[in-house]
């Protein structure tokens, strides 16, 4: 018997995809025998290219034009898959949906469906209210009769890499918490006096190196040296461009610190405590799933506000309302709570 052909298009976001691999696991556990092959931007396949639950991985530029396309249709080839999971509501995404031969194109029903992507499918998961993205996610796999597992990230990493982990930390000499200061949209980030204040604080106080982790935007370089400029203490600063390296950074903090952003659901999925920072979007939709519930800080639903339906409109300014205090409470109590 040939084996069943699985395709997966979730080529972005940070956080989305590493959602994904939950998604990913459960999946492999059901179908051990499956070829899977998933379709992943660069920066996003360069973070799950280890993944041993995936047979196979097909990179696709993001601004790669017709080219791009002619080589993912080369890629893909003429045999058709079983299953195409299309997780992605964009249209960019469901364009890479026309290059997939697939007897079965499964995408979101249509009262959900975003940029038309029900027109690109030829099946749609049952309507359900809005919820969490995995739990969404995990909607394809229920249409599809997999059944339910434990929930498992299990991000591999090399032993090369735990040899670098290992010297960048003993250098450190203390333990480290991070934070992430900055998200794909300023609306999301807290401000840098925040920062500053509760750097200086795990510094003097609970002798906790703190570590300013993420990419090497301009933006994040910024607002790097203007908390630099606030603060008392001398913070690490690992703004690094290998997507990889943020990720052995964070895997190796005694705690994290981040508002809605890529690297906080890695943390999440790392299990690693992280006091995650909400106020623009709702965190029942894309706050942390199952781990570390009580390190949430919530500004977007204030106390006493109703919460109604999961949703995805965003609030302005409600970041803002979160003050250094309560962060250093819930750092004090991972710290207690969450051994190392």
């Amino acid at each position: 018997m040939p084996r069943e052909r699985i395709l997966i298009i979730r080529p972005s976001a940070l956080g989305d995809v590493v959602n994904t691999l939950a998604f990913v696991n459960r999946l492999r556990k059901a179908r051990p025998d499956a070829h899977i092959t998933w379709i992943l931007h660069p920066l996003t396949c360069d973070l799950v290219r280890h993944q041993k639950n995936v047979d196979r991985f097909i990179v696709f530029p993001r601004k790669g034009g017709l080219k791009a396309f002619r080589e993912l249709s080369k890629a893909l080839g003429a045999t058709p898959y079983d299953v195409v999971f299309m997780l992605q509501m964009s249209l960019k995404a469901s364009r890479v949906s026309l290059a997939a031969r697939g007897k079965v194109k499964l995408g979101f029903d249509i009262r959900r469906s975003r940029e038309f992507q029900w027109f690109f499918s030829n099946r749609r998961i049952p309507h359900r209210p809005a919820g969490h993205i995995l739990d969404q996610f995990f909607e394809f796999l229920d249409e599809r009769g997999i059944p339910d597992t434990s929930l498992d990230w299990d991000i591999h990493i090399t032993d090369e890499e735990r040899t670098y982990q290992t010297e960048f930390f003993q250098a450190i000499g203390r333990p480290v918490i991070s934070f992430v200061i900055a998200s794909s949209n300023s609306e999301k980030d807290w401000h840098p006096e925040g920062y500053a204040r509760v750097m200086d604080e795990v510094d003097s106080r609970l002798n906790l190196q703190p570590m300013i982790v993420g990419g090497p935007s301009k933006r994040e370089r910024d607002l790097t040296d203007r908390i630099l400029a606030l603060c008392r203490c001398t913070p690490r600063v690992a703004l690094e461009k290998p997507v990889r390296h943020t990720l052995l950074q964070l895997a190796g903090s005694r705690i994290v610190v981040a508002p809605d952003t890529g690297p906080m659901h890695i943390a999440l999925a790392l299990n690693v405590p992280t006091v995650a920072l909400y106020g623009f979007s709702d965190p029942r939709r894309c706050g942390p799933y199952h781990r570390f519930q009580d390190l949430l800080i919530d500004k977007y639903h204030l106390p006493g506000e109703t919460k109604g339906r999961i949703t995805r409109k965003t609030k302005q300014g409600r970041i803002e309302l979160i003050t250094h205090e309560e962060v250093l409470e819930k750092i004090e109590y991972a710290l207690r709570v969450y051994k190392p």
